[in-house]
């Protein structure tokens, strides 16, 4: 692949926008939307560069390896005491917010699709998740109320991490009655394996994030570890935790995710590198994940996208969000605006994507009903890439008020 053009473009496009990185946050270009537009460029939509399938493969591999380092930093800067700040607006959020969104966006999915529970529910589910990252230049402002910028990013660090196990226990149900025709399933399998994969990712998510936290914190006080290495340590940290449940036949994401939420919070140099990792090399995974989005799904996905599609779609970024986040919020004394930016400031983005991914290599897509849920999710983040990152800069003179004291 590094003797192609694609790659070529891929480099020059990284090297150009770390040049312009400050300007193009000042204008609201964000990166996702910049490196999803150049997929879709240089995709079969345009130039036609790559390989769909070899990439799509590429992509696979790409999106396993990110999700799992996404779920195990994000769950390691995670500090308890921002769950319980601010009149624990995260805890509203991920504890009443996230289940009414699957909720009510489950109820719509039905009604509009009429596909059945399960996909509703999984399409639910895909879009549940949020991602501070798509209008990352709101956050680090002054101007917006300190309890808002750190309840969004708080939510956003975990609720992909709270979202996944429900998907995962969704869609073994799905592949369970499809395979056996919905008759006679053998429900002691299936629970037998959704509590395996469970159980397992947990446990060894307790015990990697315990004990290597531990290790990597030992031998950094007796000196016996370069800066260099930390950093590369804590990484392979997060791959040692999912690699490690895969191969215990557990599920990797979520002893991931568990590994670095239960990292103890006196490991600070372990997390500071973590940190470190999530600024530089994690963002560069998630912009190579949202170039690949550009390039292959949002091809695969045009032919099959239809008005339903479309009102759902822009369903799923406002009411689906918006009213679980107003109800949630109900006696927080926030005021209307406050509330209004935690709810509009839901973006969908990298979970969402490798949810999808996730879903599509166990259900496949040839489907109709199948082909629309893959289309609507992929016109839903895609639209979300580019409404959340312009309408970041309608709120950078815009004073939003946290709770009133």
């Amino acid at each position: 692949m590094l003797n192609t053009p694609l790659a070529l473009i891929l480099a020059g496009a990284v090297f150009s926008y770390a040049l312009l990185s400050r300007w193009t946050e000042e204008k609201a270009f964000t990166a996702p939307m910049l490196f999803t537009a150049l997929g879709i460029l240089v995709g079969p939509l345009g130039l036609n560069l790559a390989d769909f399938n070899h990439e799509g493969h590429n992509l696979m591999l790409l999106a396993e390896v990110c999700l799992a380092l996404i779920l195990f930093t994000d769950a390691s800067q995670i500090k308890l005491s921002h769950l319980v700040k601010f009149e624990i607006l995260p805890v509203r959020l991920l504890a009443i917010g996230l289940p009414l969104t699957i909720v009510f966006g489950t109820l719509v999915s039905q009604a509009m699709f009429a596909s059945g529970w399960l996909m509703a529910m999984l399409l639910a589910i895909i879009l549940t998740p949020t991602d501070a990252a798509l209008a990352q230049s709101i956050f680090g402002r002054k101007d917006i109320d300190e309890s808002l910028r750190h309840s969004i990013t708080v939510e956003s660090g975990l609720n992909d991490g709270i979202a996944l196990p429900i998907l995962l226990f969704v869609l073994a149900l799905f592949v369970g009655l499809n395979q056996q025709g919905g008759n006679d399933v053998d429900h002691w399998y299936w629970l037998l394996f959704i509590s395996e994969q469970f159980l397992i990712g947990t446990l060894w998510g307790v015990i990697s994030g315990r004990a290597g936290g531990w290790l990597v914190h030992f031998a950094y006080s007796h000196q016996l570890i370069t800066p260099m290495y930390q950093r590369l340590a804590a990484i392979a940290l997060a791959l040692l935790a999912y690699s490690g449940a895969e191969a215990l036949n557990g599920n990797g994401f979520i002893a991931a995710f568990v590994a670095g939420l239960l990292m103890q919070s006196g490991y600070k140099k372990v997390q500071s590198r973590l940190k470190e990792f999530n600024e530089a090399e994690g963002q560069l995974l998630s912009l190579l994940v949202f170039f690949f989005f550009g390039m292959i799904f949002v091809p695969g996905a045009l032919a099959d996208i239809s008005l339903k599609s479309l009102i759902f779609a822009l369903f799923a970024l406002t009411l689906m969000r918006i009213l679980p986040v107003f109800i949630s919020l109900t006696g927080s004394g926030l005021p209307f605006q406050a509330r209004l930016f935690l709810s509009w400031f839901g973006p969908r983005g990298i979970a969402s994507i490798i949810y999808l991914l996730l879903v599509s290599e166990q259900i496949g897509l040839d489907a109709d009903s199948h082909k629309e849920l893959f289309a609507t999710t992929v016109l839903t983040i895609l639209l979300s890439i580019f409404m959340h990152g312009i309408s970041a800069r309608f709120f950078h003179n815009l004073k939003v008020p946290g709770i009133r004291q």
